[in-house]
């Protein structure tokens, strides 16, 4: 299976995603890829910060992660390769329209799009908007899920409004019921991101 990390800004948020998301995966004992097409390559260090993290009595099952950078315009191709290689592949797509990741939602069953309550200006997010529906043109299976990212508290009901108005103008798209609040750290973290990986690999 491949899940596509979409959004339209760069930052922490997209990349934890994407790499607890990879990890809880291989922690089920999947052989999982992260691929990180964002030229910062924060989610694949990200990654290697949490694999050192990982207890012995886990590493069995973390060895199972492997996680590294691809640029340029060779994603569909190796995707083609790295898809017999791997179970899933997680990819952390690049904030802007670009031609890899325009090919990782053609290629992915699922589209996993973090948005900040704030972020919702649909001005501001159209690009994104409009490589989401034009990639189910090309993928009409691509699942796309939205999750809303809090802060210190959820956000109100004017705020998820806002949201679900946005979520509203991407063909099929659904809204996760688990809110991600960043930073994660702890228990709640933990449980937040085993909540969103049930939604995400339910099916």
């Amino acid at each position: 299976m491949i899940i596509a990390i979409a959004g339209q800004n760069p930052g922490s948020a997209k990349d934890i995603v994407a790499s607890r998301l990879a990890l809880l995966r291989a922690r089920s004992g999947r052989k999982v890829l992260l691929l990180d097409t964002d030229p910062r390559q924060a989610c694949a260090a990200l990654s290697r910060e949490h694999a050192g993290a990982v207890p012995a009595s886990r590493a069995a099952k973390q060895a199972r992660l492997a996680a590294r950078a691809i640029h340029g315009r060779a994603l569909q191709d190796e995707l083609e390769i790295l898809r017999c290689r791997y179970n899933d592949i997680v990819i952390d797509t690049e904030g802007r329209d670009t031609a890899e990741s325009r090919a990782a939602l053609i290629a992915a069953r699922i589209a996993v799009v973090p948005v900040a309550p704030d972020q919702v200006d649909l001005a501001t997010q159209y690009k994104l908007i409009a490589r989401l529906n034009s990639a189910r043109m090309f993928n009409p299976g691509l699942r796309v899920l939205f999750v809303v990212l809090g802060g210190a508290s959820d956000p109100d009901s004017v705020q998820m409004a806002a949201v679900r108005a946005y979520v509203s103008r991407v063909m099929a798209a659904n809204l996760s019921g688990t809110v991600i609040h960043l930073p994660a750290q702890g228990e709640d973290a933990e449980a937040e991101m085993a909540a969103l990986y049930q939604e995400v690999f339910a099916s």
